[in-house]
């Protein structure tokens, strides 16, 4: 539960220093709607954008030991999207005239998609915000000793004075209602 709250910064660290897969696909899933959704408005072709966006998660897979982001890590992905676009609008033989035009658009689209994620990102923490403050108190103090503090089944039974089994039926609750929540706000945005 607690890997789900990590940072992008967090998950990149784990992927660049441990070749952490699990981060790796964490980080795919949280980017994988802004990033396609940037890439199909350049490219127009849901094909060809599937395969840029596999492209640039394959880089970064295979370049991850070598690859230092400094700011936000969706920023960095977004960068790698354009500059795939940027090849192939060269491969296809625009002139460095129309391919400037595509520059430009997409630096204006960066701001704008940068805005989306981080209007994405507040309604994730306010929905589970919001999802933790209807939890009844048990389970939000089993939540808390379990995704703030680290703490295992057995620490948190031992706690709250309650059976292990207790602890595990409320994180798997807690995790369903987090789970349904968290698909009714990706319908929100697609």
């Amino acid at each position: 539960m607690q890997s789900d709250r990590r940072s992008d910064k967090d998950l990149w660290r784990l992927i660049s220093q441990e070749s952490d897969r699990s981060a790796f696909e964490q980080l795919y899933r949280r980017t994988l709607h802004a990033l396609m959704a940037a890439i199909y408005k350049w490219s127009d072709d849901a094909t060809e954008a599937e395969d840029i966006l596999q492209e640039v998660f394959l880089d970064l897979w295979e370049k991850r030991g070598r690859i230092k982001i400094q700011n936000e890590v969706f920023s960095y992905l977004y960068s790698m999207a354009r500059y795939k676009i940027f090849d192939r609008l060269r491969a296809k033989q625009l002139s460095e005239k129309q391919v400037q035009a595509w520059m430009m658009v997409m630096q204006e689209e960066a701001v704008l998609t940068a805005a989306f994620r981080e209007e994405e990102l507040e309604s994730q923490e306010a929905l589970v915000t919001s999802e933790l403050e209807q939890l009844p108190a048990q389970m939000k103090r089993v939540y808390l000793l379990s995704a703030r503090d680290g703490k295992s089944i057995r620490e948190i039974s031992e706690e709250l004075l309650v059976s292990p089994y207790t602890v595990k039926n409320h994180l798997q609750k807690i995790r369903k209602r987090l789970r349904s929540a968290a698909m009714k706000l990706s319908v929100i945005f697609l």
